[in-house]
């Protein structure tokens, strides 16, 4: 009778260790999902306008600030990296810059004379006096933060000053060295100069120099000169190299299909390297109208390894952006190829390191946001916070890839697979989810999805110059039932996915032309900081406070549809507040809380029952 006592002991006491393990992991579970599409486990993201980089600093280290841009000069890293709760990240950042040369004229239209002199450029002296160092080492022609880079697939680099192989090119293509003039001469014996055409600032200079000793090391004649790069360019063909950068903005690379197309070398405003190459343009086709990822991909990937052998343009360095972070209080961190770590999957995804729900996440920003109208801003500051408010049909990725949004499914037909398109036209038809809402609590539809794309259409026809050019593109836009809707293009581009994909979704009962704001006054539109103004929105955070030159404030929207946190109502939730925090804590945990204790005190009474029991029995049979 005892060994039975003990028995039942054992079970329940294994029950309550199940429970209590059970309870742990379904805990966890939240954070573990395999999907970027879940969250936000935060209440609150405060972006907070620094006066000054000194303020951001002392802010990142007393812990008034979470994530903050930072320089990337080695003395302002070091104090930030000496504290044990502050982590750095690096990685490219948008701004990058490079040569153009001009193909079209001899001796430069021999691949092999721009491939010598990619060899001899030192992109490490470029890096040290333009950047102090903090530069990454990059060839291709496609920005590293792009997923259609393939950097890590070309055979040889450009990296580092390598003169003795660009002097062997030379040498093995016959332009030899006068010992008239000490300079090479092109392989059909005429003298020959390169002019480096400088543009008034301080940074072209310092390139220009770098480029003509480069040419020097080669035993090449050439010469720096004065002109400003609109001038240069707009000469398409006069020149020999000129330096310019850009930014990082759009991850598609369509424009390798006209940036370098042989048919617009002679069209003035058009391929300014006046690159011509027969393998090249046989790539075209295929990168604009491949039916399938991997058709285009092929196609991108070969046009840059054509461009990196014969050197139309030379990348000279891409600037490194770094962002500090603390490590004290919150994990899941996302490391975006596009937005790096204050991105919003970061903000969709970071949580409490205690395993707990809620709390606020200050974020600093370099400058004060322009306007939050989606159609009018052109500040990174403005974008930053507002990609966490509105909706699209997929999202851009950390990777860089599709992850779908309110699409749960996509069919993409041409004439081809439906004879009911018209021929050369690409049909996108999406099943949308059927739980998102409007910030209002009006539930959004497809209708809202073909809207939004029949919106831009008619803002064409009241300003073409700032309605979105792809907007011509559009052939059809609308919803056969509520949850799925139709948009047709006016081609068989891929790259059409982009603009329609990426789409920012609006509300049509908030902006039609009947009751809501209409086609014209989209350019007046002032959300936010004019109270009086329709600001319904949808996305993972809600706005909700500001001060102009201070501080704006996003919440947890309790209505997204990828919600990862319960609903919970005010009798269970627990406010602690501290210095700088303000935590909801878990809903979840309060519940086990509850229930494991309960459980706990189930098993003895059920113990205690048991052994009560088996005494009377006991005491039944052996009076």
């Amino acid at each position: 009778m005892r060994s039975r006592l003990y028995a039942i002991t054992v079970f329940a006491l294994g029950i309550i260790l199940l429970s209590l393990y059970s309870s742990v992991h379904i805990v966890n579970a939240v954070f573990e999902s395999d999907s970027p599409q879940t969250g936000p486990y935060v209440d609150e993201v405060i972006f907070r306008v620094m006066n000054s980089y000194e303020q951001e600093v002392l802010a990142l280290q007393s812990g008034e600030l979470e994530m903050a841009f930072v320089r990337n000069d080695r003395d302002s890293l070091s104090v930030l990296e000496s504290d044990p709760n502050i982590d750095i990240y690096s990685a490219a950042g948008d701004h990058y810059g490079y040569i153009t040369i001009n193909c079209r004229d001899y001796p430069l239209n021999i691949s092999g004379l721009r491939r010598a002199f990619a060899f001899a450029f030192d992109k490490g002296r470029a890096a040290e006096d333009l950047l102090g160092g903090e530069s990454i080492d990059h060839d291709s022609l496609i920005h590293p933060k792009s997923g259609w880079c393939v950097e890590d697939e070309f055979e040889w680099h450009y990296y580092t000053e390598q003169s003795d192989i660009g002097n062997q090119l030379l040498d093995e293509l016959g332009f030899n060295i006068s010992s008239t003039t000490g300079y090479r001469l092109a392989p059909n014996g005429e003298e020959f100069d390169i002019r480096f055409s400088n543009v008034c600032n301080s940074w072209a200079d310092k390139v220009s120099r770098i480029a003509v000793d480069a040419l020097h090391s080669l035993y090449i004649n050439a010469s720096r000169e004065a002109g400003g790069l609109e001038s240069v360019l707009d000469q398409h063909g006069d020149y020999d190299m000129v330096y310019n950068y850009d930014f990082f903005n759009d991850n598609d690379v369509d424009w390798l299909a006209y940036d370098y197309w042989s048919e617009y070398a002679s069209i003035e405003g058009e391929n300014p390297t006046n690159f011509v190459n027969e393998t090249y343009d046989s790539w075209r086709d295929q990168l604009l109208y491949g039916a399938t990822y991997e058709e285009v991909f092929e196609a991108a990937s070969e046009m840059q390894k054509i461009l990196h052998y014969n050197v139309p343009q030379l990348v000279v360095y891409v600037k490194m952006s770094t962002q500090a972070y603390r490590n004290d209080q919150f994990e899941g961190h996302v490391e975006d190829r596009s937005r790096l770590i204050s991105g919003p999957w970061t903000l969709r995804n970071i949580h409490k390191i205690d395993g707990t729900f809620g709390g606020t996440v200050p974020v600093g920003l370099d400058r004060e946001p322009d306007t939050f109208n989606i159609f009018t801003t052109n500040s990174y500051w403005s974008k930053t916070i507002l990609e966490n408010l509105w909706p699209s049909l997929y999202d851009c990725g950390p990777d860089m890839r599709p992850v779908p949004n309110l699409a749960e499914s996509m069919m993409i037909e041409t004439h081809t697979d439906n004879p009911s398109i018209p021929e050369g036209h690409r049909r996108y038809t999406f099943d949308i989810i059927q739980n998102a809402t409007w910030s209002d609590g009006t539930p959004l539809t497809a209708e809202d999805v073909a809207f939004s794309f029949y919106y831009d259409v008619e803002r064409i026809y009241n300003d073409t110059f700032t309605a979105p050019s792809f907007a011509g593109e559009i052939a059809a836009a609308f919803a056969p039932t509520p949850y799925q809707a139709v948009i047709e293009c006016n081609t068989e581009s891929y790259w059409h996915f982009s603009n329609v994909g990426y789409h920012c979704i609006i509300p049509r009962h908030i902006f039609n032309n009947d009751t809501g704001i209409g086609y014209e006054e989209w350019m007046n539109w002032n959300p936010f900081l004019d109270p009086s103004e329709p600001s319904t929105h949808c996305g993972p955070f809600v706005f909700s406070d500001f001060k102009i030159g201070e501080h704006y404030s996003i919440e947890r929207n309790t209505l997204f549809y990828y919600s990862a946190y319960p609903s919970v109502d005010s009798a269970n939730t627990s406010t602690a507040t501290t210095s700088n925090q303000n935590t909801t804590s878990f809903p979840l945990i309060w519940s086990y809380a509850i229930s494991i204790p309960l459980g706990i005190g189930s098993a003895v009474t059920i113990i205690y029952c048991t052994v009560t029991i088996i005494r009377r029995r006991n005491e039944e049979l052996n009076p």
